[in-house]
């Protein structure tokens, strides 16, 4: 696991008191993270009230060699492991995002929509696992729109090098 020190220098710049809530909160991620992406009214959208939620979608990198059947228990323990360290003066609504259809995951660099921005439809596209009020697992089939979540901003991003593809 990681504590965030440094994140993006544009969301330091351009959304200072976002910023200020992430660094407060003392942000952990699991080592299966491979970067923090930033929605909603506290990101690029605005328009937060006081009491708004920090959206944020951990980006999960599986190892290669992690059999089907495990990938839930990883990735509970991904949304765990930021709960637990989890700090804030405001709730965090997180999500372990995983691929799910070999796009590398582009949607989540997107900071405005447009119709070829995805060629697989922008629609359900992308596996989602959350921890949220009394429902713990796979969101399958609820027709997430990618372009309802954009403006994306990612906040953190793993160095290269410093996680090899596919290990833990």
């Amino acid at each position: 696991m990681e504590e965030i020190l440094e994140f993006n220098p544009f969301l330091v710049a351009c959304l200072p008191v976002t910023h200020a809530l992430l660094k407060a909160a003392h942000l952990t991620v699991h080592s299966c993270v491979d970067r923090v992406v930033l929605h909603g009214s506290r990101g690029l959208a605005g328009g937060y009230r006081p009491d708004s939620d920090l959206d944020l979608s951990l980006i999960v990198e599986p190892p290669a060699s992690l059999p089907p059947a495990a990938m839930d228990a990883l990735l509970q323990e991904v949304l765990e492991t930021t709960l637990h360290h989890w700090q804030g003066a405001v709730e965090a609504d997180l999500a372990a995002v995983f691929e799910v259809r070999d796009c590398g995951l582009k949607c989540f660099d997107l900071t405005a929509w447009e119709d070829s921005s995805c060629l697989l439809g922008g629609e359900d596209c992308f596996g989602l696992y959350k921890i949220q009020k009394g429902f713990r697992g796979r969101v399958e089939h609820a027709g997430v729109q990618v372009k309802r979540m954009i403006p994306c901003l990612t906040i953190w991003q793993r160095p290269h090098g410093r996680l090899e593809k596919g290990t833990l």
